[in-house]
């Protein structure tokens, strides 16, 4: 039986209305948004010259304009660089000639970045002395707080897990086995096509064991391991029991939340929070790993990176570590 011309014209509309969608999808969710709020940004300085200028097509003088713009009300290469890549999103996704590759755009964003640019200044790794620290001077306060806060550093160092995937933990994502934990990693930065990723953490049978720790905060919080709550939530402080309980609403712990709480426990042994941040768990994990000589590419699928260049920028060499090379070169 045929198809008459309206039929498939109808079918072709249909899927012709998926397009947009599926785009926008080609790119990560958070990819995606701040592509859209930085291109939403241009298109109301775009406005504000209207009818002067348009957004959509935009001419490679007036992007290399607000370029400028950028750089000289917020000093930021940050801005440049986000504003830069919305505009060609914005363009490859209508079709239109992307005015960010011609010669001026890019001299012009060349010399906003190197005008703009400040040091990078990194945040120092947490060593494992100093995860012994926290529990030395907590431990015996094994509490439901401490615990957490335990657990968030002990993961996060010995899994090289980024905050993201910290936070987006659920109890049905743990295995816990005996000689180690299975932690799957549902939503990674790297796991673009969503496969799933795998995280196995030892069991070192020792005070600072991440295992242990685990097993502790799970039995304080009375955990259903078939849940799908997540597990570093907020809590609240039970006056009738003296004790912290989690909070019953499914949200993870906030961003804001968890790095102030891990900087206090780290200000509280005697290190200067200002200088630690909690990406900084995921490069001290790193780092102690390739100072212990760990094979480069169990390193590598451990830390989930695709690329050497990005995995070599978790790890900070010590003074002995930089001194081998000039040692070795037979002088």
């Amino acid at each position: 039986m045929g198809i008459n011309n309206e039929s498939k014209d109808r079918r072709l509309e249909e899927l012709a209305s998926e397009l947009p969608r599926y785009c926008i999808t080609s790119k990560a969710d958070n990819t995606a948004k701040q592509y859209r709020y930085a291109f939403n940004t241009f298109c109301k300085w775009c406005n504000s010259f209207n009818p002067l200028i348009t957004p959509l097509p935009a001419s490679e003088t007036n992007v290399a304009l607000y370029i400028i713009h950028l750089a000289k009300q917020y000093k930021s290469s940050g801005k440049i660089h986000s504003a830069a890549h919305a505009i060609s999103w914005a363009h490859s996704l209508a079709g239109y000639v992307d005015p960010c590759d011609s010669i001026l755009v890019k001299n012009i964003k060349e010399g906003a970045i190197r005008e703009t640019s400040k040091p990078v200044t990194k945040k120092e790794p947490i060593t494992p002395e100093h995860l012994k620290a926290l529990v030395s001077t907590f431990g015996k306060n094994d509490n439901l707080y401490n615990l957490r806060t335990f657990c968030m550093c002990f993961l996060g160092f010995a899994g090289f897990l980024r905050f993201s995937e910290i936070v987006n933990i659920r109890y049905l994502d743990i295995c816990l086995q005996n000689n180690c934990v299975e932690i799957n990693i549902v939503k990674s930065k790297t796991d673009v096509y969503k496969t799933g990723q795998k995280v196995c953490i030892a069991r070192t049978f020792c005070d600072t064991c991440p295992v242990n720790i685990l097993e502790k905060f799970l039995r304080l919080s009375n955990a259903d391991m078939h849940s799908s709550q997540y597990l570093f939530r907020s809590v609240s402080f039970c006056k009738k029991s003296n004790s912290y309980r989690l909070r019953t609403d499914n949200r993870p712990i906030s961003y804001t939340r968890a790095r102030e709480i891990i900087l206090d426990a780290l200000e509280k042994i005697g290190l200067e929070k200002s200088k630690f941040g909690v990406h900084s768990l995921r490069s001290s994990g790193a780092t102690s790993a390739a100072a212990a000589g760990v094979c480069d590419r169990l390193f590598k699928k451990h830390g989930r990176w695709r690329s050497d260049r990005a995995k070599d920028g978790y790890v900070k060499e010590n003074l002995s570590e930089k001194l081998k090379f000039t040692k070795n070169l037979g002088i």
